[in-house]
């Protein structure tokens, strides 16, 4: 499987040099505003910053996505499907590419993000002050006390969650290519498809999680969003078998 690993990361690996790039030169032009002391620069550096994060971070799923949906209907790409691997080997290998690919951006932009506040707190002390009366007015008015590990459930929320999208979508393409090959308009049918999956996931997690927690209740948000990802890794554990599933008894690996 780690061969298998190694060529999703190759077939990748452009996109993800062409995004270090341009990361590269948003921070650029962020330490040319800290130099210049131009207030204006820094805002609009970590504004489009912020902007090519979450851009970023879809491009990674969608590209998985288009990826794995290339291999089905390409020649080329379609003679992975015939070397001596199983297909729960081969979609293992993309599912496990693309979690390990949208966890290490994550990793990388939260620490952009951290060298961008730590230098600013450095140079404008008053940020430091700014903080803390943010976090009192969470307090005072939501009473929240937001932490690490609050923080660290969220994240892990979000990327569980691209995941079990990416998973679901590999479902619905496979699904696409196999069983509904010859239905007409296969891929609005697919995409539909795809688009139910997550919401009866989405109704199944209200709906089991409701009756245990209260939303507006944030006593206990690190239970409450490892919950959720736990759901999540549920669903990408059976939509992953659905789709190796699928490969192993419509293509002939």
């Amino acid at each position: 499987m780690l061969k298998l690993m190694k060529y999703e990361f190759r077939k990748q690996a452009f996109s993800k040099m062409v995004i270090l790039l341009l990361v590269g030169l948003i921070e650029l032009l962020f330490f040319f505003g800290i130099i210049t002391d131009k207030s204006d620069v820094m805002g609009t550096a970590m504004g489009i910053l912020t902007i090519f994060t979450f851009g970023a971070l879809f491009f990674l799923a969608f590209e998985s996505i288009i990826t794995f949906s290339n291999d089905l209907k390409q020649k080329s790409s379609y003679m992975l499907f015939l070397t001596p691997h199983t297909s729960y080997s081969i979609v293992g290998a993309k599912v496990l590419a693309a979690a390990i690919q949208i966890t290490l951006a994550g990793v990388a932009f939260f620490l952009v993000y951290s060298l961008d506040i730590a230098v600013l707190v450095g140079k404008y002390n008053q940020l430091e002050a700014l903080k803390e009366i943010i976090n009192h007015f969470l307090q005072e008015v939501f009473s929240l006390n937001i932490q690490f590990k609050d923080i660290a459930a969220v994240v892990a929320v979000i990327i569980t969650s691209w995941i079990s999208t990416i998973t679901v979508a590999f479902f619905s393409i496979t699904l696409s290519a196999t069983f509904l090959a010859n239905v007409k308009l296969k891929g609005l049918v697919s995409f539909l498809i795809f688009i139910a999956l997550n919401y009866v996931f989405g109704r199944i997690v209200n709906m089991s999680l409701g009756k245990v927690y209260d939303v507006n209740n944030f006593n206990n948000l690190v239970m409450y969003y490892s919950l959720i990802s736990l759901f999540m890794l549920c669903f990408t554990i059976i939509t992953y078998i659905g789709t190796s599933w699928m490969l192993d008894k419509k293509v002939s690996v």
